[in-house]
């Protein structure tokens, strides 16, 4: 079944190459293959691109309260 998924996938990369080249064909302008389809990300690396964009924003958190405004103390002048 994913190998039917993935031909799918082919034959749409397949005919956005071919709009490219009859798109070049009439215009000036170049538009990318990226621009009229893209492949979905994998599960797995998505997953994985997830992880790491957490792990990255928890070491940003942890350098930030070190600060005072940061830490989550609030105090109030006055």
């Amino acid at each position: 079944m994913r190998a039917n998924v993935e031909r799918i996938y082919d034959d749409y990369e397949r005919a956005a190459v071919e709009a490219l080249m009859r798109e070049n064909a009439h215009r000036s302008k170049r538009p990318k293959v990226s621009d009229l389809f893209k492949r979905p990300v994998d599960d797995i690396e998505a997953k994985e691109r997830t992880e790491d964009l957490l792990e990255k924003a928890e070491q940003a958190n942890a350098w930030l309260s070190q600060f005072e405004q940061f830490s989550g103390k609030e105090e109030t002048d006055g």
